[in-house]
């Protein structure tokens, strides 16, 4: 007798799902109402849609931009890093916990990992990075300054 095969129905978000994504990415704090009359749809359908979206983790949660060059983060860099063989889930949860780390990501490529990295000073940016490269784990970095920031691209 064959075994029988467990489908499962994943949610697939359609147009309007997508145009509730899409002014959530924009503001986050925006109304259902104001979503509403937007998109052109109830509510009610607006509510549904986003206890959906959440409940099927397609929404993860809810966030804010912020603008870190007011906050006197004038310098940010990326900074792509080749580490040492079975070091790696050390070293980025050590760096991950460094206050000037805002984004610690696993890569392909000819780096293992990248960090996106803001400061207020010259000087600090450089501390960061001299300390790096003295890690034993650390083979090499690569370091480049981030020019300007453009909106992440829509939902389709």
């Amino acid at each position: 007798m064959a075994a029988k095969t467990k489908i499962i129905h994943a949610y697939v978000p359609d147009k309007i799902d997508n145009k509730i994504l899409n002014v959530l990415l924009m503001n986050s704090k925006t109304t259902n109402r104001e979503m509403a009359s937007r998109i052109g749809v109830a509510v009610g359908t607006i509510n549904t849609r986003i206890k959906k979206l959440e409940k099927e983790k397609i929404i993860l949660r809810y966030s804010v931009d912020v603008d870190y060059e007011k906050l006197g983060y004038n310098i940010e860099v990326l900074i792509g890093l080749k580490l040492k063989k079975g070091s790696f889930y050390e070293v980025m949860k050590e760096l991950a916990a460094e206050k000037n780390v805002f984004l610690a990501i696993d890569i392909t490529g000819d780096y293992d990992a990248e960090l996106l990295a803001r400061f207020k000073t010259r000087r600090q940016l450089d501390t960061f990075v001299k300390n790096l490269q003295q890690q034993p784990h650390i083979e090499y970095t690569r370091t480049r300054l981030i020019l300007n920031i453009y909106r992440e691209r829509m939902v389709e």
